[in-house]
């Protein structure tokens, strides 16, 4: 079993760059296709792909739901990520962390926390609006939007690929 470290989640999820945006998609850009995922799809997708398991010894992916609205669900993403990461607080966030921000009312969308190219913070996450996953600096109006802080607990960075 191998240990996944913060910079390996960070690689992992620069490979989904440039999957196309499509709202509960779960596929990866390949060579046949531009694949579709959306915010949570991409960080399952990397979950999956990293072989991140739950602590049991089941694959974390298992976690995935679905049927879930485009706009917030009264703290459904919340609650749903707080059973399975580690909240942290904002000032202690580091490479390959969760990042949960609210564009309404409540929480629901999730990004990456990434070292993005220059030294700055940013972070990788599928933006509908770009219509694909894409990496960007971490700017003034994210952090603002910004709720909550994951970490994967230790158990979960055993891989049981």
């Amino acid at each position: 079993m191998n240990t996944i470290t913060p910079e390996q989640i960070v690689a992992q999820a620069r490979t989904w760059l440039g999957t196309k945006y499509h709202h509960q998609g779960r596929l990866k850009k390949s060579t046949r296709g531009p694949g579709g995922v959306d915010c949570l799809g991409l960080v399952i997708g990397v979950i999956d792909e990293l072989g991140m398991q739950d602590g049991n010894g089941k694959a974390l992916v298992h976690a995935d739901e679905f049927n879930y609205s485009m706009y917030p669900e009264r703290g459904r993403l919340v609650g749903s990520i707080s059973k399975h990461l580690r909240h942290v607080p904002v000032e202690q966030m580091h490479v390959g962390d969760l990042l949960l921000f609210r564009t309404f009312k409540d929480p629901q969308h999730v990004g990456l926390l990434t070292n993005y190219p220059g030294g700055d913070l940013g972070m990788v996450h599928c933006n509908s609006s770009a219509g694909k996953v894409v990496e960007q600096p971490l700017s003034m109006t994210w952090i603002r939007m910004l709720t909550h802080v994951y970490r994967f607990k230790k158990k979960q960075l055993k891989s049981i690929k």
